[in-house]
């Protein structure tokens, strides 16, 4: 396998204070808004090529009261030109049907400008779980404006974890979601969004880029890692493979489930296409993970 081509090597680890995208408010957000508007005639989205993969997902010490929990994971909408209204309401049709017990919104609702704001609201406010839904926020975010994404998906109804965390209660069982900011320009604090959580209660993190499954401090417990952002690469060319891949581990953490030291993570494809609506050889997906005890 000869892709991807290009992907950033250089070793990036988390801030634990915002790195605001300059540049890429400059440069690649301007480059983008453009691509996305000239290359949106060419998007073909056909409902039954979104998947929707159950995941099994191992964890230790599981109270049986949890055994079977399931969280759709929903990532990469990329509201805009390059992906049209009515993709994104199936979308949000077809994880109500799924009936999971906790959605859980990975980031990147937005691509390159204010106006992709448009509409957000409506697309997410349709979304329903038992416990609820939580939302962290990914790149794209940050280059719009993280306050202004934030705050529409608050008042979608989901619940924002910036560095938090919050508790499924089933009985006497635990279970922590948490969530942290984005990888690359946000401030990215694990143990603040785990602070107080016993170290015998099971945790869900939630985190827009899965790079930072390499960089999880060592002590704290993390059962299931839940990340996009990668696209599965977008477009798979014949021969090559993807062409592309926005990690720092080139095609490790590229798509799917993967167990790294004592976390399970799993990188969805997402749902969205940003700048380009086309995903060759890549069908998008709503993967939901379903909690099973070790």
């Amino acid at each position: 396998m000869i892709g991807p081509i290009f992907y950033p090597r250089r070793r990036r680890p988390p801030s634990a204070v915002a790195r605001p995208p300059r540049f890429e408010r400059r440069v690649k957000a301007p480059i983008g808004w453009l691509v996305e508007r000239l290359t949106a005639p060419l998007g073909r989205w056909e409902r039954e090529d979104l998947r929707t993969p159950d995941v099994p997902v191992s964890i230790p010490g599981l109270h049986p009261a949890l055994a079977g929990y399931r969280i759709a994971l929903v990532t990469d909408l990329h509201n805009g030109p390059a992906v049209p209204r009515w993709w994104l309401e199936r979308a949000v049709e077809r994880v109500t049907a799924l009936a999971p017990d906790l959605i859980a919104l990975g980031g990147d609702f937005v691509s390159h400008a204010r106006t992709d704001l448009n509409g957000l609201e409506a697309v997410l406010a349709p979304l329903r779980a038992p416990d609820g839904v939580v939302a962290v926020l990914g790149n794209h975010d940050h280059w719009v404006g993280p306050e202004l994404v934030a705050d529409i998906v608050r008042r979608a109804g989901a619940e924002v974890l910036l560095n938090r965390h919050r508790v499924i209660q089933r009985g006497a069982a635990l279970l922590v979601v948490a969530g942290v900011d984005d990888l690359a320009h946000g401030a990215v604090r694990v143990a603040d969004a785990l602070a107080g959580v016993a170290a015998s209660t099971p945790v869900v993190l939630l985190s827009h880029n899965p790079d930072l499954v390499e960089y999880l401090p060592p002590g704290v417990r993390v059962d299931l890692m839940l990340s996009g952002h990668t696209h599965n690469g977008q477009l798979h060319w014949p021969l090559i493979g993807p062409l592309t891949v926005p990690s720092q581990f080139g095609r490790r953490y590229l798509h799917g489930l993967h167990h790294v030291r004592d976390t399970w993570l799993y990188v969805s494809a997402g749902v969205g296409s940003g700048a380009i609506p086309i995903r060759w050889g890549n069908p998008p997906e709503l993967p939901v993970l379903r909690l099973v005890a070790a």
